[in-house]
């Protein structure tokens, strides 16, 4: 279809300068327009893959996939345990007790969510262990005196995170644990040592403190039980199921949550805002490339009286639309291809871009207590990739259709009757 004499005349009109400066420079407009569109879309796209993947990598693996609570404490934790394990698709829990309460050191107070966590079984539903020391669950297990605070946390209470390497005591603070109704009005206090910091890089940096289970089981409502357990799953979309299931099959006093209700608006939040900016930007690659209609008509208008003279050398019409949708399929790919590489640069680097910028201007871009992670993350999916290109080399073809069919009614008595 496409034979040489199409080929060769198609890339002479691409590749050689233009008579018309207004021609030449719409053309790189159309495929600057094209580089643009593409390389941001692909940028776009591997930002909010990477927030994808963080959600579902990092913080749901940090945080719970479903929490099984009872409102009077479980004491028999491990033949609880054994039970759930037993439900489908359960395939890991462990036992925690969680705590509302406050932490103090000098003249600040700050609330902290406190959950007192299983050594051993806490590796099995969380990978907050990857974030600490290898020896900080032993010793908050060994030692009732001793707790881990959120980096964010530490940081507001004036104690410095990087005095965890040396495996000592960062500081002390005062934990204030309010008493429930019909205990004793005082509020439970202790004085512990913060022997590690957290520091994931998630929101949770801003609340969380964690004890060993039997400290904190002491300090809670129901002393020697356990508030409930964490549960992962084998299907992060399958949570919810599992957290009907149990609710609805245990006895009476056990409820549950899961992550859906928990992140799952920042999840879908991150669906809708992927698709919305794709669409956009498929927009922005749209017009660029119907910038190649207005390329390509110019073309047609600046070159009739060539066009007329291969039409009286022989040329048919099928061979000079044939030039020019090589013409426009050409911008297409080279622009499409230049936006891909750039794209591809861009999404690989973009985190260190980002520090860079920050630490240049002394911004923060990305602040734990707003956004699920602290700092920008990016994943390349090479099916985004060949869509993203597909797309923009057969929208530039699709462009070059209507002035293509232009050239082909060009007269050649009426191109050449003022040559």
């Amino acid at each position: 279809m496409f034979n040489r004499f199409s080929w060769l005349l198609g890339l002479r009109y691409t590749l050689a300068r233009q008579r018309s400066r207004s021609v030449a420079f719409i053309s790189r407009v159309a495929m600057i327009g094209i580089v643009l569109g593409v390389s941001l879309l692909i940028l776009v796209l591997s930002v909010m893959n990477g927030f994808d993947k963080e959600l579902r990598e990092s913080i749901l693996h940090i945080m719970p996939q479903v929490t099984l609570y009872h409102s009077q404490g479980v004491r028999d934790d491990s033949s609880m345990r054994d039970q759930i394990l037993t439900y489908e698709n359960v395939v890991a829990a462990s036992p925690f007790v969680e705590l509302q309460g406050m932490v103090n050191s000098g003249k600040t107070t700050l609330p902290a969510l406190v959950y007192g966590v299983d050594q051993h079984l806490e590796k099995t539903t969380s990978i907050i262990h990857q974030f600490l020391r290898p020896d900080t669950l032993s010793q908050l297990a060994s030692n009732n005196a001793a707790i881990v605070l959120g980096k964010e946390l530490a940081s507001k209470l004036n104690m410095n995170a990087d005095d965890r390497n040396l495996g000592q005591a960062i500081g002390t603070i005062n934990l204030i644990i309010p008493r429930a109704e019909g205990q004793s009005r005082t509020p439970a206090v202790r004085r512990l040592q913060v022997i590690d910091v957290l520091d994931t890089g998630t929101e949770i940096d801003h609340s969380l403190a964690i004890m060993g289970i039997d400290a904190a089981s002491a300090l809670s409502v129901h002393p020697g039980s356990v508030s409930g357990f964490h549960i992962k799953v084998d299907d992060l979309f399958l949570a919810s199921s599992v957290s009907y299931t149990l609710q609805s099959q245990l006895p009476f006093g056990f409820y549950t949550t899961d992550w859906t209700r928990t992140h799952g608006n920042i999840y879908y939040a991150i669906q809708v805002s992927k698709n919305l900016v794709s669409l956009l930007l498929f927009l922005i690659i749209s017009i660029a490339a119907f910038n190649v209609v207005s390329t390509l008509v110019m073309v047609v208008v600046d070159k009739q009286s060539d066009i007329a003279i291969l039409k009286t050398l022989g040329s048919s019409r099928g061979q000079i639309v044939r030039v020019f949708i090589i013409q426009g399929s050409i911008i297409g790919v080279i622009g499409t291809s230049i936006g891909v590489v750039l794209g591809l640069v861009l999404a690989i680097t973009i985190q260190e871009i980002v520090v860079f910028i920050e630490s240049l201007f002394d911004l923060n871009f990305l602040a734990s207590d707003i956004y699920p992670v602290s700092y920008l993350p990016s994943q390349v999916l090479w099916l985004d990739v060949i869509l993203v290109a597909v797309v923009s080399v057969l929208m530039s073809f699709l462009a070059a259709l209507y002035p293509a069919w232009r050239a082909a009614k060009v007269e050649p008595a009426e191109a050449l009757r003022y040559d």
